[in-house]
């Protein structure tokens, strides 16, 4: 089976979100082949969980005083902060008679032992760490990952830490530790990057995203063509990353709890 590889280099965060969602419709509704979509962000970004409230996992103030765009995504789970220095990836599939299977948990098996095998090739150790949905090495988080269903199409996403700046995500995020495990007080502790694992070896980040891709590869069963996107694609992407970028869209579900605590209040 033979799937589409798209690396989209860095990107508008807003547009990110909106790209990946374009790509599951098009994919979902056999427009497009199923694709690994690779891409880096412009600049930093929070990726806000579809039911998840910006208020109570962001420190709002200090990412608009320093531009840090706060998306909502269309997948579930939590928030994320990410820079330039992290791979993040979207594997994009049918739902219907795809390679992904169709639990949740098997589907981040599946997928994610691609991160573990990647991590192996770069002579790390790697492993799925279930309960969080997250791949660790040496005891430590280096890939944090989501997953959607919609319209016919299946999505894993996720990161990949090539470096990080944990003081700045401490800044941006109430709960820096929320997704770590209970014994981790500081995110520095909990998480780890490829530059600390290689420590003075370094890598090069081509050889790096060949080696996750050749790991996604290995752990879906697939081979890979270059390939680009289809202008319809793009085009809808625009048009997802308008509403992305707008105040009602970021904000639907603090909106939601405000209507209703104003609705309860109103009938005591």
């Amino acid at each position: 089976m033979t799937w589409r590889f798209v690396d989209a280099g860095r990107i508008d965060g807003y547009y990110s979100a909106a790209l990946f969602e374009s790509i599951a419709k098009h994919v979902g509704a056999g427009r497009a082949d199923e694709t690994i979509l690779f891409w880096r962000v412009k600049t930093p970004v929070v990726y806000l969980g579809y039911h998840q409230y910006v208020e109570d996992e962001i420190h709002e103030d200090y990412c608009v005083a320093n531009d840090i765009q706060v998306i909502r995504r269309v997948l579930g789970g939590g928030c994320g902060f990410c820079d330039g220095n992290q791979i993040l990836f979207s594997i994009i599939g049918r739902e219907a008679g795809g390679v992904i299977p169709p639990g949740i948990q098997n589907a981040y098996s599946r997928v994610l032992g691609g991160v573990v095998s990647a991590l192996e090739a770069l002579g790390c150790d790697g492993e799925l760490e279930p309960a969080r949905n997250a791949v660790y090495s040496g005891g430590r988080k280096i890939s944090g990952n989501a997953q959607g269903r919609f319209d016919g199409a299946v999505l894993v996403n996720g990161s990949f830490l090539l470096d990080f700046d944990f003081d700045e995500m401490d800044r941006v995020l109430k709960d820096p530790t929320k997704n770590l495990t209970a014994d981790v007080r500081c995110a520095r502790d909990g998480m780890v990057t490829l530059s600390d694992l290689l420590e003075r070896r370094g890598y090069e980040v081509g050889y790096v995203k060949e080696a996750l891709k050749r790991g996604f590869e290995d752990a879906l069963g697939v081979t890979t063509v270059c390939g680009a996107l289809t202008d319809s694609e793009d085009l809808l992407a625009s048009r997802l990353a308008d509403r992305h970028r707008s105040r009602d869209w970021v904000y639907r579900m603090d909106d939601k709890r405000r209507k209703r605590l104003g609705r309860e209040r109103q009938g005591d």
